[in-house]
């Protein structure tokens, strides 16, 4: 596995991976993008970045290493996918070059029992704008109660409002985030604190909504 480092005209760093409880690195904003979708499938078992490298002659008789940007393993059966993730503008423009690191990366997969395929921006940020959004949304939500002094703070396990959403959750059955709201209070301000620990609830599961419609407060959320 290629360690990945700083570009100069790229954008690198790292997502906190709830789901495989570790560090993720991404060499671009578009692998960042396509992290979040993976974060939030839930028929992916397991993703690992740079997994590989995959060694080939190109051309001219030169030899390289080709290194994939993901390996993602699934919980039905479909066979793992190798991926990887290229802006539109670059396949074309470095088609020639591209063509025979995807060769390399084909045949290779074709003997472990792999699928090789290459996903660009359309496919991340405009087929799936919504999806995206709403995952970068509700991600910020998502660790909070993990990041608090627990000795110190209320959190959501010994937490009273948690209990009144869940409460009120049990009676409604489904119901909007706003309509959920005005059930439980009228305080303003005391609306604004369970809003903030509805999202956090939906970032973990433990309420659902149709995460392939924006979110806002006339969405549906209903318990598992």
């Amino acid at each position: 596995m290629r360690e990945i480092t700083a570009k100069r005209f790229s954008l690198t760093g790292v997502v906190n991976s709830k789901r495989l409880k570790t560090t993720i690195q991404f060499e671009s904003s578009l692998e960042r993008d396509f992290i979040y979708l993976l974060e939030y499938d839930d028929n992916v078992k397991y993703y690992l970045e740079q997994p590989l490298e995959i060694k080939y002659v190109d051309s001219q008789g030169n030899d390289r290493r080709y290194y994939p940007d993901f390996l993602i393993e699934y919980f039905n059966e479909q066979i793992p996918r190798l991926v990887e993730i290229k802006y539109e503008s670059t396949l074309i423009s470095k088609g020639a070059e591209l063509r025979e690191k995807f060769h390399a990366a084909k045949l290779f997969c074709e003997n472990k029992g792999f699928e090789f395929c290459v996903i660009t921006d359309l496919q991340i940020r405009s087929e799936r704008v919504i999806e995206l959004n709403n995952y970068k949304f509700i991600d910020r939500y998502k660790n909070f109660f993990c990041n608090i002094n627990k000795e110190d703070s209320a959190f959501p396990e010994f937490n009273t409002d948690l209990q009144l959403l869940f409460s009120e959750m049990e009676k409604q059955k489904k119901i909007t985030v706003e309509n959920l709201l005005n059930e439980i209070t009228d305080d303003k301000e005391k609306q604004a604190e369970l809003i903030f620990l509805t999202w956090y609830m939906v970032s973990n599961n433990f309420l659902y909504t149709n995460l392939k419609e924006k979110l806002t407060l006339k969405s549906l959320i209903w318990l598992p």
